[in-house]
C-alpha cells in the first residue's frame, strides 16, 4: 500500500508577496476504528472479537486516566503519550502559576516501530488533484 497525496498550493508566512508554491500534502484517509482495530486483532488471536474490544475500550479508559495524573503513557512500540501546556510569559519565576497556562495539548513521541515504518513509506500521488 502507498500513502496519497495531493500538490497543494501555499502562501509563504515569511513573504506573503512571493509567489505561491505548491507542496505534497497526505489526501484524507479513510479511519480506522476501535471496532474494526478489534476485529482484526480478533482475527490475528485467539480471542473473540468483543474481548479484544473490551481491553482496546479499556485501554483508551486508563490511558487517558493516567495522563489526567500528570504521567506519560508509553505504549510499547507505537510510542508516548504526555501532557504538554502552554502559557503566557511572566517577568519572573514567581509570578508564574496556574493562571498563567492557557492551553493543555497532547504530545505523542512515536517509538521504534512507528519512527521504522516512517522511513519505508510509498507514496503515490492522487487522481483527483481538487480532493
Amino acid at each position: 500500500m502507498s500513502i496519497k497525496f495531493k500538490a497543494v498550493q501555499v502562501v509563504n508566512p515569511q513573504d506573503i508577496t512571493a509567489p505561491r508554491r505548491f507542496y505534497a500534502r497526505v489526501t484524507d484517509a479513510s479511519i480506522t476504528d476501535l471496532n474494526e482495530l478489534a476485529e482484526l486483532v480478533a482475527f490475528n488471536s485467539s480471542m473473540s472479537k468483543t474481548d479484544c474490544y473490551a481491553v482496546l475500550m479499556g485501554l483508551e479508559t486508563f490511558v487517558i486516566r493516567e495522563l489526567e495524573r500528570g504521567r506519560n503513557v508509553r505504549l510499547g512500540e507505537l510510542g508516548t503519550y504526555k501532557i504538554g501546556i502552554q502559557s503566557e510569559g511572566r517577568d519572573t519565576e514567581e509570578e508564574v502559576d496556574s493562571f498563567a497556562i492557557k492551553k493543555a495539548k497532547i504530545n505523542f513521541r512515536p517509538g521504534p516501530g512507528l519512527r521504522k515504518m516512517l522511513k519505508h513509506l510509498e507514496y503515490k500521488k492522487a487522481q483527483n488533484q481538487s480532493a
